[in-house]
């Protein structure tokens, strides 16, 4: 039942930023740092280390406002689970019929392939201008090839 609950807030969060007139909301893991280290996983790694950030630590999706001013957050994932995993789990999906009705969703490299109405940065050296145009109107950074 609280997966429900939880799904009911994102979706309110979503209708309440759509009915503001906000831009877009973003899209945004992060590793809240703690010190659990007991658990394992089927491979034997610590659950709960992030290989990115070399820590312990929970991972937390948010869904905030243009400012960053969060909107909605969701349930914790051990630190090790990667943002687009996490976000498979509590809340991709939801962004995508707000999306239809004009509320696009924008998120960094981390969230690519995450579907309809959620906006990554772009990747390459040689952009064309239509690409340049998007990721500056949608405030995503460019990423250069290496």
């Amino acid at each position: 039942m609280k997966a429900a609950a939880q799904a009911a807030e994102l979706h309110e969060a979503l209708a309440k930023a759509q009915d503001d007139h906000l831009p877009y909301v973003t899209l945004e893991g992060t590793l809240i740092p703690t010190d659990r280290v007991a658990e394992r996983t089927e491979a034997g790694n610590h659950a709960w280390y992030s290989g990115q950030h070399k820590r312990f630590g929970d991972n937390v999706q948010v869904i905030a406002d243009p400012t960053g001013f969060p909107l909605w957050t969701s349930p914790v994932e051990p630190g090790s689970t990667h943002d687009i995993t996490a976000a498979r789990a509590h809340c991709l999906g939801a962004p995508y019929p707000i999306a239809a009705k004009g509320l696009p969703t924008s998120a960094d490299m981390g969230y690519q392939g995450a579907g309809i109405g959620v906006h990554v940065p772009f990747k390459g050296s040689r952009l064309g201008a239509d690409n340049r145009a998007i990721c500056k109107a949608e405030g995503l950074v460019l990423v250069a090839a290496r």
